[in-house]
């Protein structure tokens, strides 16, 4: 543009110089943009909704910490590095809005270093603009001859590339003679550091885009942060407006300090590196009332109810609660789908949550879900036999969930996933199979838990596999299994299978899971687990040694320390049956103490298993905040008892008789002296759970049902009659007296 065209507006200096976000609209970056494409308020509503948004006195928050340094760092440092949350909007008062003072508007980082740059006296700003590799300019205070030569250069050849793209069957003009962008930021970087005044600003965004920050980089890139070094140190404080003049300052915008290239001069003296911060809990709370009391508003005005001062300031609160790691656009752009959904605004912190997995519905608050859960006890208990206990613990956790109420002991709780629990007892008890029950109850029919068998994870260098490996390792454009699944699945069942086995680096992940319900990855994105449900198996406790004589109906097998307990689940080989005791172990049994059985009294065994878990916890991993993370969402697992055994047995052949049916269209039916002969066996091997249960029917029924389908396959729609199971119980002794 012309240099009359780029100077528009007045002359002379703003006396009245507006805070950014009044005054000409511009992007994240700054830059002046179409006045047309602007959003009228924070929330993008149309106009007709724009007081909507409209802050009040209460909601104005305390002027940012690094906003007050960089305004500092404009007298004392030629230079100025932002990084972290710089592509934020910040909610801050405007001032230059017609009515109070305390109206909140929204900001861009290129608005803030404009309204600050003005107050200093600043004649002009420069944007480097890399979508049309150009530097557009932004007069404050200078008129057009104040402004550096180059920059008149470069704005006067950009107006004449803007006419010629213009004009119709016109590419614009001829840039075969156009120096680079680099060259361009070069030379303009120059002529603004040399320039004797008024000052002028240099807003350099995205900066890490101009070289490689894993290679040295090279040609008009090496040039250019040559340049800025050594013009870093060459400047010098020039003509202001008040005794304490600024420098002609750069400023350069990144996100990650790391994205920028090696020959950056991060650590000269030269530079002011200022950290823009996640907005803290006032920040978001001015952004909360900003769009809710908006909302509230507009929800009043179009007919809905209207709401009292307190009602309103109880949303505003929650919704700052759980926007905990947002930024203020991110607050704002929940009201933008709160508007656009027409939900109201007692459901504004439930929003925040969905907003965060891209899941505009909350399956948490359908009655479905709430009538699943309600019948849940009896649809439990059906997938997973003998353990009714354990069945009423885990429903209680899932209603505290469906009402709302997950962790709302906590103040800092709202990001925490929707349930977890930790289930631990001897194997074959069902610990698995109430995963998969939870996961089909909460997500449907045909859900499964995403699983992970954590003894895959003993390696220390595992970790890498759940989140994935760290830049410039290999794998690292992979991504992590964990985060990956969580990803693609945002609600999710997660079965951690025998997490004691895993390496105790891990557990420090899951540290981060339990108290943030987030992760970073490999890559540096941020995967959330708001919505999902993480479930932790273990045998800790089952090697437990306990004081007194075998109870009642005990056979003695497993009534001392080590043997057949540490095989039984291998990590439990660190529990404890009580304080002080060093687990099971290989020396000798101590007079007095036995190992767990089933024959023990279900309130001693879960006693055992709670002690074995604290002790891993507390002295083996020396992770107790992790065990103070699972609170009491621990579950212990009862022993199979004989009592459960006809219910398994019965499941178990009707499964075996529906495969028959399905594979040869015959129907299989056992006679009471065979269904008997199977129980006895059943119960012979129930130490083993419900595991040696249908081992048992596999041994008696289903191998030898095998060799007679085979030896005389059946015909369709024949009746298969097992009037007889007889054998030694070795597995292959078993014969079969079937009527046909």
């Amino acid at each position: 543009m012309s240099a009359e065209q780029w100077g528009a507006g007045p002359a002379g200096p703003r006396k009245d110089a507006p805070p950014p976000g009044s005054g000409a609209p511009r992007d994240s970056t700054g830059a002046p943009r179409d006045s047309a494409q602007a959003p009228p308020d924070g929330t993008g509503a149309p106009r007709d909704r724009a007081e909507a948004t409209r802050g009040s006195a209460d909601a104005r928050p305390a002027t940012p910490s690094w906003i007050r340094e960089l305004d500092m760092a404009l007298t004392v440092h030629p230079q100025v590095l932002l990084t972290g949350n710089v592509r934020d909007q910040y909610l801050l008062p405007d001032d230059h809005a017609a009515g109070s003072s305390a109206t909140l508007a929204p900001y861009s980082l290129g608005e803030v270093i404009e309204s600050l740059c003005a107050a200093r006296g600043f004649g002009a700003l420069a944007f480097l603009d890399q979508v049309h590799e150009r530097i557009t300019l932004l007069r404050l205070s200078a008129t057009a001859q104040q402004v550096p030569a180059v920059l008149r250069e470069f704005a006067e050849r950009d107006e004449k590339w803007r006419r010629g793209r213009d004009t119709e069957g016109s590419d614009g003009a001829d840039d075969e003679d156009e120096p680079e962008m680099l060259d361009r930021l070069r030379d303009a970087m120059v002529g603004v550091v040399h320039h004797p005044g008024p000052p002028i600003g240099l807003v350099v965004p995205y900066s890490g885009r101009l070289g490689s920050p894993q290679a040295p980089v090279a040609g008009e890139a090496a040039r250019l942060f040559a340049a800025a070094e050594e013009l870093g140190h060459t400047a010098r404080p020039v003509q202001g407006a008040s005794a304490v003049t600024p420098y002609n300052t750069v400023f350069w915008v990144v996100e990650r300090q790391e994205e920028l290239p090696r020959e950056f001069a991060v650590g000269s003296r030269a530079v002011r590196v200022i950290s823009v911060p996640q907005p803290p809990h006032d920040q978001r709370l001015a952004a909360a009332r900003h769009v809710v009391g908006g909302l509230a508003r507009y929800q009043a005005a179009t007919g809905g109810p209207a709401l009292t001062a307190a009602e309103t300031a109880t949303a505003a609160k929650a919704l700052a609660d759980s926007s905990h790691g947002m930024g203020s656009s991110e607050v704002m752009a929940i009201g933008r789908m709160a508007l656009d959904r027409n939900l109201p605004v007692q459901r504004l912190d439930e929003a925040a949550r969905l907003y965060r997995i891209g899941v505009l519905d909350n399956p948490w608050a359908t009655s479905e879900l709430r009538e699943r859960i309600a019948t849940g006890e009896e649809f439990l208990n059906g997938k997973v036999i003998g353990q009714p206990y354990a069945v009423r613990r885990t429903l209680e956790i899932f209603m505290r969930s469906a009402a709302g109420l997950n962790g709302a002991q906590a103040s800092s709780s709202p990001t925490r996933p929707r349930g977890t629990l930790f289930l631990s007892g001897p194997t074959g008890v069902g610990k698995t199979e109430l995963a998969k029950g939870v996961a089909e109850m909460i997500l449907g029919k045909d859900a499964r838990p995403i699983r992970f068998d954590m003894s895959e994870f003993a390696e220390e260098h595992a970790r890498d596999r759940l989140i994935g490996a760290p830049p410039g390792f290999v794998g690292h454009d992979a991504g992590g299994e964990l985060t990956n699944a969580v990803r693609a699945n945002p609600m999710s069942v997660l079965l951690f299978d025998e997490i004691d086995k895993a390496n105790p680096r891990l557990f420090d992940l899951f540290l981060q899971i339990l108290e943030d319900g987030r992760l970073t990855d490999g890559r540096g994105a941020t995967v959330y687990f708001t919505e999902c449900v993480l479930i932790f198996t273990s045998n800790l406790g089952v090697a437990a040694s306990v004081e007194g004589e075998p109870p009642k109906g005990g056979t003695g097998v497993g009534d001392t320390d080590g043997g057949a307990g540490e095989a039984d689940g291998g990590a439990a080989t660190g529990a404890t049956g009580g304080a002080g005791s060093g687990g099971a172990s290989a020396a000798a049994p101590r007079a007095g103490r036995r190992q767990l059985s089933r024959h023990d009294d279900p309130t001693i065994v879960r006693r055992s298993l709670r002690e074995a878990f604290d002790t891993f916890f507390n002295d083996r991993i020396k992770r107790p905040e992790l065990r103070n993370r699972f609170g009491d969402n621990f579950i212990p697992m009862d022993f199979m008892q004989e009592k459960w055994v006809p219910q398994i047995l019965d499941k178990a052949i009707a499964s075996v008789a529906a495969r028959v049916l399905e594979t040869h269209g015959a129907e299989l039916t056992l006679a009471d002296d065979a269904w008997e002969v199977l129980r006895v066996e059943a119960t012979r091997r129930l130490d083993h759970g419900g595991r040696g249960v249908l081992t048992a029917v596999e041994s008696a029924l289903v191998n030898p049902l095998a060799r007679e389908v085979f030896r005389t396959p059946p015909r369709r729609g024949e009746r298969l009659r097992v009037a007889a199971i007889e054998g030694d119980g070795d597995g292959e002794g078993y014969r079969l007296e079937v009527e046909r």
